[in-house]
Order: structure tokens, then C-alpha cells, then sequence
């Protein structure tokens, strides 16, 4: 016997968790309370990828100041949180922190990212749990934009497996990429993309978000131009976004983006402060019963965080518990 069911998701990607040396996660309660402005009631499952600091001091900031700030405020149940139990060695951000609401959400394992015993989980923690009668893959993804575009395509290879019509995957996280959806900001806007980095001081990151194209052509004067534009060497093109790794998801790997469901392109990230593209998302594979029903970006103020709170409502197609899942 079926019915339908709602399931709220969420990613903050609340920069380094609040924390900064001398003050610990001093930011962090603030950044919950503009959480909940704008879901009162918070997530069944929220992703927090950059949970830094979050091992120290018998785990405080994720068991005194985010569980016991937040679960008074769901509708019913409490907060288990999922993490890495050490730190991952060589790793930026290896806390890449999992919520679930025990109401709706019921853990049936935890993959630590620590534990390596499985090379292909070995960064990322996946959760399997019980949703509405389905046995559904959770995970919280952080993809190091400092790491380059090889780790990138590593990242989009590493999660392809759960995405598809034979998987029930729901995927959260910052993912310091956009697609090549053709309501995506960049695209719309036609951003320059070594101009923005050029301007803002950050010929480091063109990489990170971006690559060099030999076909591709400067949107400002239509024209080819430049790998180096400062000195006019190496070959001639230009540099784009690079979508191609989400764009596997979005294809060949069988995800779909909630924003794109929805439609809604918000970015994410202002290009006052950051890339202004959409990278922090949430994905579902095509293979779990459930429809976007609502979406929602909120921006908070700088102090607070550079990326903004994404959250929005999965309804599925829930099984009797009495029936075996699948």
C-alpha cells in the first residue's frame, strides 16, 4: 500500500562552521538562527559540509550548539548527527556533517569517511536509512575547489553509481561547481569569467570553477582570446564555467538537481564575495519516487556565512512500513 509523504532537505555550507582561531565556532549560533527564520521547522536532513572544528571539545559545536540549538524546533523527534569520528589525513574539509530528523529519517548504517575500508567512500560519509518505507543512500558532498579540475571529474566518477533509475540517492552538499542548465545565471548573464576572477583579485581561482576552452571566445568581444590574457601567450580561446562534470550527474549519471526541478536558478554565492554561480545543491537520483514540491535560496549576511541556505520539500511516494523495502 502507497501513499504520499514529504521529506524536507537542507545545506548550509556555514563557512568553517562558524569558527575562527582564538574564538572557536563563536559565529555558528547566529548562522542556526537565520536557519531557522527561514524554516522554523528545520530540515529532516540537513548537510553542513564545511562542519570544522566540530571534533573538538567533546564535539560541542555539533552536539551542544547545533543538536540541542535545533531539534527542539522539528515537529517531532531529534537530531542524530553523522560524521567523521577523526579527521581524514591530506583532507581540507573531511567533516562533512549529516543531520537526520529520527521522526522521519531511521539510519540503518554509516560509512565513516574515516574508516578505510571501503576506497570508494573513504572521504565521504554515506548514510543508508529508512525514509518512508524505502531504504534511501544519504551523503553530504564538499568538492575542494582548491584541488582542480582532475578531483573534480574524480568526484562526479566516485558518486556515479548511486545516481540512476536503480538507485534511491539523495545527495547534498557544495559542490564548487555550476551546470549547463540554460537558465543558469552564468549562462543568462554571459559571465566573463576571467574578468570577474581578474577583478576581484582572483586569477587563483579561475580553475577552480572555471577552464580554459580552445574554442571558447571572449563574451565581451566575441573574439578568441588569450590562456594568459596578462602577457598574450600559450593558445588562443577563452574561459568558461566549467559544467561538465555536473552536467554528468544531470545525464549520463541519472541525478536531478532540485533547483533545476523547481525552477529556480538562484545562485548560490554572491559575485560580490565569491563566483556568484549555483553550487551549493541538492540532488536526488532518478530511481527515488519523489517530486520537488518546494525550493527555497536564502543569503545571509557576510559575517555569517559566503554561501547561502538551500533547502526545499521531496514528496514521495511512501511504502507501508509492514512491506519489505526495496
Amino acid at each position: 500500500m502507497t501513499s504520499e509523504a514529504d521529506l524536507t532537505v537542507g545545506v548550509f555550507n556555514i563557512e568553517r562552521f562558524g569558527f575562527d582561531p582564538g574564538l572557536g565556532n563563536h559565529r555558528l549560533p547566529a548562522a542556526l538562527d537565520f536557519l531557522l527564520a527561514h524554516t522554523p521547522r528545520p530540515p529532516d536532513v540537513l548537510a553542513l559540509p564545511e562542519a570544522n572544528n566540530g571534533l573538538a571539545d567533546q564535539q560541542r559545536a555539533i552536539r551542544r550548539t547545533t543538536v540541542h540549538h535545533l531539534s527542539p524546533h522539528l515537529a517531532g523527534g531529534w537530531y542524530e548527527p553523522l560524521f567523521a569520528a577523526h579527521g581524514v589525513p591530506g583532507r581540507k574539509n573531511s567533516l562533512h556533517l549529516l543531520l537526520v530528523n529520527t521522526a522521519k529519517v531511521h539510519p540503518l548504517g554509516w560509512a565513516d569517511p574515516a574508516a578505510p575500508l571501503d576506497p570508494g567512500r573513504r572521504h565521504y560519509g554515506w548514510a543508508q536509512a529508512e525514509i518512508f518505507g524505502h531504504e534511501i543512500n544519504l551523503c553530504c558532498e564538499h568538492w575542494s575547489g582548491g584541488e582542480g579540475r582532475e578531483v573534480f571529474e574524480q568526484a562526479a566518477n566516485r558518486i556515479s553509481n548511486q545516481g540512476g533509475p536503480h538507485r534511491k540517492t539523495i545527495i547534498l552538499g557544495d559542490f564548487n561547481a555550476d551546470s549547463g542548465w540554460d537558465r543558469e545565471q552564468h549562462l543568462v548573464d554571459q559571465l566573463n569569467w576571467y574578468q570577474q576572477c581578474r577583478d576581484q583579485g582572483n586569477l587563483n581561482k579561475l580553475q577552480q570553477k572555471g577552464w580554459f576552452d580552445p574554442d571558447g571566445i571572449d563574451p565581451t568581444t566575441g573574439q578568441a582570446g588569450w590562456e594568459y590574457p596578462w602577457d598574450k601567450s600559450g593558445r588562443s580561446g577563452w574561459w568558461k564555467i566549467d559544467t561538465r562534470q555536473m552536467d554528468k550527474l544531470r545525464s549520463i549519471f541519472g541525478y536531478v538537481d532540485m533547483g533545476e526541478e523547481f525552477g529556480d536558478p538562484t545562485p548560490t554565492t554572491k559575485p560580490t564575495i565569491g563566483s556568484g554561480l549555483r553550487i551549493d545543491r541538492i540532488m536526488r537520483s532518478t530511481g527515488l519516487p519523489a517530486e520537488a514540491i518546494a525550493y527555497g535560496v536564502a543569503q545571509p549576511p557576510r559575517r555569517l556565512s559566503d554561501h547561502a541556505y538551500v533547502f526545499g520539500t521531496y514528496r514521495l511516494s511512501a511504502i507501508d512500513s509492514t512491506e519489505p523495502m526495496t
